[in-house]
């Protein structure tokens, strides 16, 4: 079966595809989706999540450009929310005013993947030889904030352009970084529909170019 893209979004239509939950601002400028939530210690807003509103399934292949602007603790938060539906049926967006905060907790209970990427700066495995710190990434699958796969490996810094890459065929699952694939892991029991979200934690970032393709 031929390939064909079922997203294309340079956010030239602004938000319109798009809303969001927790963060201290969401919006866009120059053709980029920015995110802050990177507020004081202790204060709200720290985290973010923001919702396509468009429902996608099957095998899919999922790529988006972002950078890191700052972030408290050097976390550089990187977070993909893939097929996430509400195992009651009801549809995500009907639901948005009860995760206003967006608190992490509250989408653990919701179908779906998350993939993070993110910098390891306080991690003791997560270092090169140099002493700089390495990228952790992660795949977990809800509900229940199952943990499938993990490893450290790369950089996840400010300043720096990543292209990602995020591919789900039947029960495979890979997560690749600058046109390498740095976790695979496999789902006996896929989920197979629902929405894409960007998430972050203590950071602000922006976002570009999301495409996704459907096989």
């Amino acid at each position: 079966m031929a390939e064909r893209i079922v997203l294309n979004e340079d956010f030239s239509a602004g938000m319109a595809n798009w809303w969001a939950e927790g963060g201290e601002k969401v919006w866009v400028q120059d053709g980029r989706l920015h995110v802050k939530a990177d507020p004081p210690k202790g204060q709200p807003g720290n985290v973010c999540t923001v919702w396509c509103r468009k429902e996608f399934g099957g095998n899919l292949r999922v790529e988006f450009d972002c950078q890191v602007i700052e972030s408290l603790g050097e976390a550089n938060n990187v977070n993909f929310f893939l097929c996430y539906s509400d195992p009651s049926g009801k549809p995500l967006y009907e639901t948005r005013e009860s995760r206003a905060d967006a608190a992490y907790r509250k989408y653990h209970d919701l179908n779906g993947y998350i993939f993070t990427f993110l910098n390891d700066a306080k991690g003791e495995v997560g270092r090169h030889p140099d002493g700089s710190s390495k990228a952790r990434f992660r795949m977990r699958r809800c509900p229940g904030f199952k943990l499938i796969a993990e490893t450290f490996d790369y950089h996840c810094r400010r300043g720096v352009t990543y292209r990602v890459a995020i591919t789900k065929k039947a029960g495979d699952l890979t997560f690749a970084v600058d046109g390498k694939v740095y976790m695979k892991a496999r789902d006996e029991n896929p989920l197979s529909t629902g929405l894409i979200g960007l998430r972050t934690y203590q950071t602000y970032l922006w976002w570009d170019n999301i495409k996704v393709v459907q096989e």
